[in-house]
């Protein structure tokens, strides 16, 4: 579970397999101090489709730049980088 300014969502774990390749995602997207805002979008819907057993389902209620900042919510829970605690 995760808590966002946009509600509390059930997420998924990844696996070391997972966490390593959405490493390789964010290195595309947060290469060289510049973000390519083409890869970042390709790592948030990576994020999606891994954290959520139906996204559409899960984000239905909120708007395009809501459910970006959900789903970075995620990724920087993913990393590790979060400074919310996750609640039980």
């Amino acid at each position: 579970m995760i808590k966002t300014k946009h509600g509390e969502f059930e997420i998924r774990p990844i696996t070391f397999a997972e966490r390593r390749e959405l490493h390789r995602l964010e290195m595309e997207a947060f290469w060289d101090q510049s973000i390519d805002k083409n890869a970042y979008f390709n790592m948030l819907n990576w994020v999606m489709v891994h954290a959520f057993d139906d996204p559409e389902q899960a984000l239905k209620n909120l708007d395009d730049g809501q459910i970006d900042e959900v789903l970075n919510e995620v990724y920087m829970h993913y990393k590790g980088l979060s400074k919310k605690k996750p609640s039980k």
